[in-house]
């Protein structure tokens, strides 16, 4: 009796373990734990080559080249100085934001969701403003003859508030790649960039919501001190990041100040809402929570 060889199915042959996986959007798991996705993307770098994101090189690009041109325009800058500045910003950032992309994609499957987040919101910024320090300050310092330089400090007014603004869309790109939104080389949980644009308003919405619905909920459970600890730790996080990188200590507390207001604001009203809800017997959204 001859025996029949065991043929792998289809699932068989694509999923695999994290441990032999070229790519880690190869590896089916809900759930990767992050020293995991660090280790296949140490093993696999080319990767992130292959699955550059040039969904977020488009947005990103274009966001921050407006960016720069509002930040220098606000700051009286010349024009020539100002448009030098945003194809300065074009340049550079199309590349690195797409290399960013595809290692934040890796994290979204990563678990615990916190460590995630902090390695995101802190290893991006840092590569990312690193390429841009050094690429306008060449400019500025050395090809000024060439390419106009700043006469007001606008770089230096860009560079503290960009720092922020990556490490926020950072974060969001990996709250929304949690979602399914903004994946390259996913597969079939890959959507079209239409698809994805259509998605990304509500997304907003729910991520800025996102705080100070987690605010209400502890307060809610009676976790006074979990509420009260999220809300500090957000203003000291904005007042150092941009005291730090301004080099100023007046940016550090006016920024703290200013987002503990606005997120005291925004709390009160989304607390507001789900007073009323409750009220009318009717549950807050589990897609906003």
């Amino acid at each position: 009796m001859i025996e029949r060889e065991t043929v792998p199915s289809t699932s068989e042959e694509i999923h695999h373990s994290i441990a032999d996986a070229d790519d880690i959007e190869e590896v089916w798991d809900d759930r990767i734990d992050v020293a995991d996705v660090i280790k296949n993307l140490l093993a696999h770098p080319f990767q992130i080559v292959h699955r550059w994101n040039w969904k977020l090189s488009l947005i990103g690009a274009l966001l921050r080249a407006s960016f720069y041109f509002t930040v220098y325009k606000a700051s009286s800058e010349s024009w020539a100085v100002t448009l030098t500045a945003v194809l300065v910003e074009l340049g550079f950032r199309f590349i690195t934001t797409g290399i960013a992309g595809a290692v934040v994609q890796s994290f979204r499957r990563a678990t615990p969701v916190w460590l995630a987040n902090v390695i995101v919101s802190i290893s991006l910024p840092a590569f990312s403003h690193t390429v841009e320090y050094i690429t306008h300050y060449a400019q500025e310092r050395y090809l000024y003859d060439v390419f106009a330089a700043s006469e007001n400090s606008a770089r230096q007014r860009a560079f503290a508030i960009s720092v922020l603004f990556s490490a926020m869309s950072a974060l969001f790109n990996l709250f929304a790649m949690r979602r399914g939104v903004l994946l390259v080389g996913a597969g079939e949980h890959t959507l079209s960039f239409g698809s994805d644009l259509k998605r990304i308003p509500r997304l907003v919405g729910v991520f800025v919501c996102s705080l100070p619905v987690y605010i209400c909920t502890q307060l809610e459970n009676g976790r006074v001190l979990y509420a009260l600890g999220a809300f500090v730790t957000f203003g000291l996080a904005i007042g150092g990041i941009l005291g730090a990188f301004r080099g100023k200590w007046y940016w550090a507390w006016t920024s703290a100040l200013g987002a503990w207001a606005i997120l005291f604001g925004f709390t009160c009203f989304i607390g507001s809402i789900r007073w009323i809800l409750r009220r009318k017997n009717l549950a807050w959204p589990k897609e906003w929570n």
